[in-house]
C-alpha cells in the first residue's frame, strides 16, 4: 500500500480531467485533492476495532427515526385519513398493539400475524458516466440507451414472476428517478407512490468525481484505487465546497443541513446513510404487508443487504448488484429474511434471490448491439405502441376512411345500378324545441360537435373584450430563484395534460386512463420547454393518479432538469367521473339516450351523468391496484355488506363516485387545493406545478378566480398550455413563446375566459418593482449620455 505523502506526489501529475455527457465548469480536480490535507487513509488497520454499528452514528435511535419521519411527512405521498378519523382510531390502534404484545407473551401462534411483503432491489440503468468508466457518486448525469433497455428488461422479469410492487423509494439523481419512471411504465403502473430520498444516492465518491478510473488507477496505483472502491472504510480525497460537484450547491439539497451533505463518503459511510431509511421507513412497510421497490445505486442496495442479512465487513466485499435484473427478499412474520428456496439463483452472504442469472442480459443487449451495427433496424428497442381498444382502434380507421373521402371532394354520388329502387339521400335534424326538421343539407351549427369536451358553450354568452397578462420572455417570472434556497413570491402553474387517444377520437374519458398520445407528449414537452424558456423552477408537483396527468409531470421536469421533485399523486385530482358515458362519444350517447338528454348533461352544473355499475370495469372501486390507497372516503355500507358476503370474509369498500356532475368534481379538487396544497406548500412559499384534468383544474380555477357558477361549463383549458397563477397580485398569466401570435388566436379559453384572464391586483410589491425599474433605466441612460 503506497503511504499518504507518495500519493499526494502520484496526485500531482496526473492531468485535468474532462467528460464528454456531461459537462461543468472547467476545474483541475487534483489540485483541490492535493490542497485537502484530511485524506482519509487506505489502510484499515487502524479502524479495525469500531464496529459497523458503531461507525459513523452522530445520532440516536429516536432522532433517527424523527428524522425519517420529518422527511417523509414534507409531503405526504400517500392520501392520509382526515385528522378527526386519526384521532378517532387511535385508541383502537394502541388496543391492537396491546393485544399483540399480550398474545406474544402468551406464545399465540404468530400466523395470525399480517404477512410481511416483498423487497425488491434493483440497481437503476447504466449512466453516462458508468459506461465510460468514471467515478460518477453524486453527480447527475443521465441514462444511456442501454441502461433504458435494462430497467425494461426488469420490469418484464417481475411481470413474468407476478411481482407487484405497492410503494417505491428511490433517490434523488435523474439515472435512478428516470429509471423509476420506465419500471413504472413497464408494469402499466404510474399511479405508484415514489419516494425521493437521498439516503439513497450513491456513495460520493470526493474529489475522484469525474475522473475516469483507468487512468487513475494508471496513475495512483491500482491498489490505491481498488482500496477506494472496495474497502469498507476508506474515504477517498474530500472535495472542496467550491466544486462544481459539491452537493451543497444544488439546491435540490437545499433541505439538508451542511453536516449531512458529504464531502466524500467510505462504503460504510454510504450504508450508514441508508440503514434509518431501511428501519424507520422501508422495513416498516414491508412488515405492513407492502411490497417495496427500492430502485436505488449499487453502494447504496449494497448497504441495505448488508443491514439486512448481517453481513460482515469482510463478507461485504464479495457482495454486488447487477444491473437489470432484481433482487428479491421474503421475510417470515419476525421481519427475518428467509433463505432462498432450492433451485433459486442466489449470491454468497445473502438470503435474497435473483430473477435471472447474472450476466445474461448484458451478453444478450451486447449481441443486439453487434446486429444493430452490422444490420441496421434489424434489432433494436421495440416501439411501445399507446394503449387501445378494439373501439378506439376502429374509430381510428373510422376517422382515416373519412379523411381520405373527403380527398374527393363534390364527387357525384355513384349508385349501384343492379340495386332495386331510387335512393334519395336527406338529413334529418332536430331543434332546440326538439321538434324534428329535414333538410338536404344540415350546418355545422346543427351538427354534433366532435370534441372530447362534455359541456355545451352556451350562444347566447356575450362577447366581452379580453385583456390577457402575457409575461414576455425578456420579463422577471414570479418564483424564480433569486438566491440559492430563496425565490420571490409563491406561484402555481396549472397543465391541463397532453391530448390522449381519447381526445383525438372526441370520447369521453374521465377516469378511463390511457396514455398520452404522441401528439399529448409534445403538448407535455412544449410546456416544461416554455417553463424553462421563462426560467421557472419549482419546489413540488402534485397530480392526479391517472396515467396521461402523470406523464405530463414527467415530460415536464424531464424538460426542466428536476426529475428530483416530490410528486404527489391523488386521486381528488382525477377527472370528472362521467359514469355509464365513459368512453362513448357524443354521437354514441346521442343515439342511446336522445340529443334533448345530452343537452342537459352537457349545459347542467349540478346535473349528473347516469351512473355506472359497481360491477362495471369503469367502476374506479374495482380497480383494486388503486383503491388500497385511499384512505380519506368515507366507507360505503352497501357495497361493503355485498363484497364481503361474496368474498365470506370482511371486505371493507369506500364510497367511490359512480359518476359525477361538475360541481361534484369540485367539490374535491377545491378541498383539495384549499386544505392540502395552500398550507403544504403555497403558505410556506413554494412553488408548486399542478398537472391535472380541465375539469378538477376549472374547480380550483373557479375558486381562485371567482369565476360564477353558470359561467363554469363555458371555460376551455387548452392541452399542454401553462397558466401561471400569481398568489400575490390573484390573476392568471400566460406565458410568451415567442411566436408574436395572439394566444387568443391560437387557444380557445370559451365564453368564460373574461373571467380567467381578469387584471392582476396591484399591490406594494409590484409599485416597489416598478420604481427599481424606472431607477435602473434611468441609471443606463446617465452611462449612456455619459459614454
Amino acid at each position: 500500500m503506497k503511504s499518504f505523502h507518495s500519493i499526494l506526489l502520484i496526485l500531482s501529475t496526473i492531468p485535468s480531467r474532462t467528460t464528454t455527457a456531461f459537462t461543468s465548469p472547467t476545474r483541475n480536480p487534483l489540485t483541490s485533492i492535493t490542497s485537502s490535507l484530511p485524506i482519509s487513509s487506505t489502510d484499515d488497520s487502524s479502524t479495525e476495532e469500531i464496529t459497523i454499528d458503531q461507525y459513523s452514528r452522530c445520532l440516536s435511535p429516536s432522532l433517527e427515526k424523527q428524522t425519517i419521519r420529518n422527511e417523509s411527512r414534507k409531503y405526504s405521498i400517500i392520501d392520509a385519513r382526515p385528522q378527526w378519523q386519526s384521532n378517532l382510531l387511535k385508541p383502537v390502534r394502541l388496543l391492537g398493539k396491546a393485544a399483540g404484545r399480550v398474545g406474544k407473551a402468551v406464545g399465540s401462534n404468530s400466523s395470525s400475524k399480517t404477512k410481511p411483503g416483498s423487497l425488491i432491489l434493483l440497481r437503476c440503468g447504466e449512466s453516462e458516466w458508468t459506461k465510460t468508466g468514471r467515478f460518477t457518486g453524486w453527480a447527475d448525469v443521465d441514462l444511456v440507451r442501454e441502461g433504458v433497455l435494462e430497467v425494461e428488461h426488469a420490469g418484464r422479469l417481475l411481470l413474468s414472476e407476478g411481482y407487484e410492487p405497492d410503494i417505491i423509494y428511490t433517490s434523488r439523481l435523474k439515472r435512478a428517478v428516470k429509471s423509476t419512471w420506465t419500471i413504472l411504465n413497464t408494469l402499466e403502473a404510474p399511479y405508484l407512490p415514489v419516494y425521493k430520498s437521498w439516503r439513497l444516492n450513491e456513495r460520493n465518491y470526493g474529489a475522484l468525481t469525474g475522473l475516469k478510473k483507468m487512468d487513475a488507477a494508471k496513475e495512483l496505483g491500482v491498489e490505491v484505487v481498488q482500496a477506494w472502491r472496495n474497502t469498507l472504510k476508506a474515504r477517498p480525497p474530500p472535495m472542496k465546497k467550491d466544486d462544481p460537484y459539491y452537493p451543497g450547491n444544488d439546491r435540490r439539497y437545499e433541505d439538508l443541513t451542511e453536516e449531512q451533505i458529504p464531502l466524500t463518503e467510505s462504503l460504510m459511510d454510504c450504508m450508514e446513510r441508508a440503514r434509518p431509511l431501511w428501519e424507520y421507513g422501508i422495513r416498516k412497510e414491508i412488515k405492513k404487508g407492502n411490497n417495496v421497490l427500492v430502485v436505488a445505486h449499487t453502494n447504496t442496495l449494497r448497504g441495505l443487504m448488508q443491514v439486512i442479512d448481517g453481513i460482515g465487513e469482510e463478507d461485504i466485499q464479495e457482495v454486488s448488484m447487477p444491473g437489470g435484473i432484481p433482487f428479491v427478499y421474503t421475510f417470515d412474520t419476525d421481519m427475518n429474511p428467509l433463505p432462498p428456496a432450492k433451485g433459486k439463483i442466489s449470491q454468497a452472504h445473502t438470503s435474497g434471490i435473483f430473477l435471472e442469472k447474472p450476466g445474461l442480459l448484458k451478453e444478450a443487449l451486447k449481441r443486439s448491439e453487434e446486429w444493430r451495427n452490422v444490420m441496421p433496424g434489424s434489432i433494436g428497442t421495440l416501439e411501445v405502441s399507446n394503449r387501445v381498444s378494439t373501439l378506439e382502434e376502429s374509430l381510428f380507421r373510422l376517422k382515416e376512411e373519412k379523411q381520405a373521402a373527403e380527398t374527393v371532394g363534390d364527387a357525384p354520388m355513384v349508385v349501384d345500378p343492379n340495386d332495386d329502387g331510387q335512393l334519395i339521400v336527406t338529413t334529418n335534424t332536430v331543434a332546440d324545441d326538439g321538434a324534428p326538421t329535414t333538410g338536404t343539407q344540415s350546418s355545422e351549427a346543427e351538427e354534433l360537435d366532435d370534441s372530447a369536451e362534455f359541456e355545451e358553450f352556451s350562444k347566447s354568452t356575450p362577447e366581452a373584450e379580453i385583456t390577457l397578462n402575457i409575461q414576455k420572455a425578456n420579463e422577471i417570472s414570479p418564483g424564480i430563484v433569486v438566491k440559492q434556497g430563496q425565490s420571490k413570491d409563491p406561484v402555481v402553474v396549472f397543465i391541463r395534460h397532453g391530448r390522449t387517444p381519447h381526445n383525438n377520437l372526441g370520447l369521453f374519458t374521465g377516469w378511463a386512463d390511457p396514455p398520452l398520445a404522441p401528439d399529448g407528449v409534445e403538448d407535455a414537452k412544449n410546456a416544461g420547454r416554455l417553463l424553462k424558456m421563462h426560467g421557472f423552477e419549482f419546489d413540488v408537483v402534485y397530480t392526479s393518479w391517472l396515467t396521461r396527468a402523470i406523464e405530463t409531470a414527467w415530460y415536464c421536469m424531464d424538460e426542466l432538469d428536476e426529475h428530483w421533485l416530490p410528486t404527489v399523486k391523488s386521486w381528488r385530482l382525477n377527472e370528472r367521473m362521467y359514469g355509464a358515458l365513459t368512453g362513448k362519444s357524443k354521437q354514441m350517447i346521442a343515439n342511446e339516450y336522445g340529443e334533448a338528454q345530452l343537452k342537459k348533461w352537457r349545459r347542467g352544473f349540478k346535473i349528473q351523468p347516469p351512473q355506472v355499475s359497481s360491477y362495471s370495469l369503469n367502476y374506479p372501486g374495482n380497480d383494486y391496484k388503486r383503491t388500497k390507497y385511499v384512505k380519506d372516503l368515507r366507507i360505503s355500507f352497501r357495497e361493503t355488506v355485498n363484497r364481503s358476503i361474496e368474498a365470506k370474509k370482511l371486505q371493507v369498500h369506500r364510497k367511490f363516485p359512480k359518476a359525477e356532475s361538475l360541481w361534484d368534481c369540485m367539490q374535491r379538487s377545491i378541498p383539495f387545493y384549499t386544505e392540502r396544497i395552500v398550507p403544504e406548500a403555497v403558505n410556506k412559499g413554494k412553488r408548486v406545478l399542478i398537472t391535472s384534468h380541465e375539469n378538477a383544474i376549472r374547480g380550483i380555477l373557479m375558486h381562485l378566480c371567482d369565476i360564477p357558477e353558470d359561467a363554469m361549463n363555458q371555460l376551455h383549458l387548452p392541452n399542454g398550455l401553462p397558466l401561471v397563477y400569481n398568489v400575490k397580485r390573484k390573476c392568471i398569466t400566460l406565458l410568451d413563446d415567442g411566436s408574436g401570435i395572439d394566444p387568443m388566436e391560437v387557444h380557445d379559453f370559451g365564453p368564460a375566459a373574461q373571467y380567467l384572464f381578469r387584471p392582476c391586483e396591484l399591490d406594494d410589491d409590484f409599485f416597489e418593482q416598478m420604481e427599481q425599474q424606472a431607477d435602473q433605466e434611468a441609471s443606463k441612460s446617465k452611462e449612456a449620455v455619459a459614454t
